[in-house]
């Protein structure tokens, strides 16, 4: 009984908080829905405007296997023809040797690449570490500008070989013995130096622009890097030659054009983001029959996105939006017309870019708009915590309800004890009559 009692004294308050914590609840939830939409469009403006974007290009060559390219920021569209004339090269000697030799208990190893020399003492080396201990010895030397050994077994001998890590007409290898005492060891070593057989000559990569005796350029590596404006072009195969050095095949042609579908594909990213907005921001604030939207009556939402849609309604000077190839529904959602786009590019080029990013373009403004309300201390961040605060309020009062009904239980529950006990005593009374 006293169970019931408060119970119904308590069901019309929690019926109340109930509503109170689902509406806010909702609200909030819905807030941050529509928060990550917008920081989604925010987020895909920022990515367009700090990149190539809508100035994106591509670039194409006529054959495969010879060169690969990428584009960077002020390159100009234009085709070209060029023959690889050579790639570049380190200097690369082999030095054979028996299996078994030794290292000399005297003398010194010259080996000088790019301008410094590596010294190597050979009494400070054991003597029966042979061609492995000379090996490890020059690629751990501390004065080693970037000469590689290695051993290679070929026909009953084994190769010192011994490449330089840099490509380059500059990087030429000198190798030098000296300090000897005449021993076996030493004399093998020198006459093998002699001997060298050289496999590979440091050269410059060299292409020639134009075909044929065109205009030459050379670099120290296989990336021509700013030699052709705004172009890192990067060399991986020499066209052939016959011996007089005539081109057997035709030259490469490359091609940097204007990537439409890259444009056009940054530009969706935008669009479905600020689509998907819409949507959000009209699920949560349009009523359906029978039902209450979350935001039915909050005009925070509304006026987003009424913020929004007049940036978008106010071009820049000199274009219209359908001039750049965005049209709008009924429903104040955006879709790409590429087709316009394409004209607007092909007739005056750059202004897509100028109308989109440039100073007071669309979406310059666009991403401004988006600050406010996601800033740090921004809009949403303030709605976000004021509901919070709201349902923290609400759980306060609910705590304060559930004390305060469990004392008018308790009193509840003595008057009734006591009830019992008054009960039970009269009905002893009655018995002894």
């Amino acid at each position: 009984m006293a169970q019931m009692l408060m119970s119904a004294e308590r069901a019309p308050l929690d019926g109340l908080l109930r509503s109170q914590r689902s509406q806010l609840s909702a609200q909030k939830e819905a807030y941050g829905q529509i928060k990550g939409k917008l920081q989604a469009l925010q987020m895909a403006i920022k990515e367009l405007t700090s990149g190539t974007g809508l100035s994106s290009q591509s670039v194409g060559f006529s054959a495969e296997g010879y060169a690969s390219a990428t584009v960077k920021a002020g390159a100009a569209n234009a085709d070209y023809q060029l023959y690889v004339k050579q790639l570049a090269q380190s200097d690369q000697y082999s030095l054979a040797l028996d299996e078994n030799w030794t290292v000399p208990t005297q003398g010194v190893l010259d080996i000088t690449l790019d301008g410094q020399t590596l010294s190597l003492d050979l009494s400070t080396l054991d003597s029966a570490s042979g061609l492995t201990g000379l090996r490890d010895a020059i690629n751990q030397a501390t004065d080693n500008s970037g000469v590689q050994a290695s051993l290679v077994r070929a026909d009953g001998q084994t190769h010192l070989m011994l490449t330089g890590s840099k490509t380059g007409a500059s990087q030429a290898m000198t190798i030098n013995l000296g300090g000897g005492n005449g021993e076996a060891a030493f004399t093998e070593l020198q006459t093998a130096i002699g001997n060298k057989t050289q496999l590979a000559s440091a050269q410059d990569a060299v292409i020639e622009l134009g075909g044929a005796g065109g205009l030459q350029l050379s670099s120290t590596t296989n990336t021509f890097d700013g030699q052709i404006d705004g172009l890192n072009l990067t060399v991986s195969k020499a066209h052939a030659q016959d011996e007089f050095g005539n081109y057997t095949d035709a030259p490469l042609g490359l091609s940097v054009a204007t990537d439409q579908a890259a444009i056009e594909e940054s530009l969706k990213g935008i669009v479905d983001a600020y689509n998907a907005l819409v949507g959000e921001v009209q699920k949560h604030t349009q009523s359906k029959e029978g039902s209450s939207a979350a935001l039915s009556g909050d005009s925070m939402a509304r006026g987003l996105l009424g913020r929004l849609r007049g940036t978008l309604s106010n071009p820049p000077d000199g274009v219209s939006l359908a001039e750049l190839g965005i049209k709008t529904d009924r429903y104040g959602k955006l879709s790409l017309d590429t087709a316009a786009m394409a004209r607007l590019q092909e007739s005056r080029p750059g202004a897509l870019e100028d109308a989109f990013t440039g100073a007071g373009g669309l979406l310059t403004r666009l991403e401004a708009d988006t600050k406010p309300y996601l800033d740090r201390n921004g809009t949403l961040v303030q709605r976000d915590r004021s509901l919070q605060s709201g349902l923290d309020r609400i759980a306060d009062r609910q705590e304060a309800l559930d004390s305060r009904m469990n004392k008018v239980y308790q009193r509840y529950l003595g008057q009734f004890t006591r009830m019992q006990t008054l009960a039970q005593q009269m009905q002893q009374t009655m018995s002894m009559f």
